[in-house]
């Protein structure tokens, strides 16, 4: 019995000491040229509650080379933010993207954003963060985050963090 445990050990031991395929995180960087946006007004307000926004644009690489195109679909969840003397409204969406490169490969990031009331696009210059939920072909097991930044000229930094699965 104490040989038997001795190799036991000796064999976990040596297992978990074999080198693991890990994935490193990695940066990715796409450039978003300016949306075709479509709102889809649900209630009796316009930028309501429950207002759907689609949107697709061309994506590049920070090349300028076309590289896929992006999808996404919104939902706008309206909010008050502050007190009943200093009210802010905020609106707030949430959706998912969808990032296409061809050749079903696709990634896919989820997660809510902020605008000013009655915003339709995020302001300029503020960072918005969304988590990368997953992906196919090429991307398939895909887990981070992704950073959009809308630039003074209509389009948007996508900056992806993301690592693959092992």
């Amino acid at each position: 019995m104490k040989q038997f445990l001795i190799i036991f050990s000796a064999a976990f031991f040596l297992l978990s000491c074999q080198n693991q395929s890990s994935s490193a995180w990695q940066t990715m960087t796409f450039i978003q040229d300016k949306p075709l946006l479509t709102h889809v007004n649900l209630g009796d307000t316009s930028d309501g509650h429950g207002d759907g926004l689609a949107f697709e644009a061309v994506l590049r690489d920070t090349a300028g080379t076309v590289v896929g195109e992006v999808l996404g679909w919104i939902v706008t969840v309206d909010i008050m933010d502050g007190d009943s003397a200093n009210t802010v409204h905020i609106t707030d969406r949430i959706g998912t993207i969808v990032a296409k490169f061809g050749d079903e490969n696709k990634i896919v990031a989820a997660g809510g954003t902020s605008y000013q009331k009655g915003e339709q696009e995020m302001k300029s210059g503020i960072k918005q963060k969304r988590a990368v939920v997953g992906g196919t072909g090429k991307y398939k097991g895909i887990k981070g985050e992704v950073t959009t930044t809308r630039n003074e000229d209509g389009t948007y930094t996508h900056v992806l963090d993301v690592k693959m699965a092992n």
